[in-house]
């Protein structure tokens, strides 16, 4: 027997959309680490990325890989501080 197709969809349908969250928060997460990293460089980046895509999108990995490391030591110098 098998089951009907609107019993399965709302399941899909939650997975896809669990799926867009978490695509959607890790963009924001690269571009706000990136935007961490410089103002000037994730501009530069980004307009690489309007002509490159996969330099672009390799630059704001970077960017964002930068962004976190000086967000990390700014949290770490806090915890000093305190």
């Amino acid at each position: 027997m098998h089951e009907s197709v609107a019993a399965t969809a709302p399941s899909t349908v939650l997975t896809v959309a669990r799926l867009s969250g978490a695509v959607d928060a890790l963009s924001s997460a690269i571009a706000g680490f990136a935007l961490l990293a410089g103002t000037r460089a994730f501009t530069f980046t980004a307009l690489l990325a309007w002509r490159e895509p996969v330099l672009g999108g390799a630059g704001l990995v970077l960017l964002a890989l930068v962004g976190w490391l000086r967000w990390q030591c700014r949290h770490n110098v806090a915890r000093r501080i305190v």
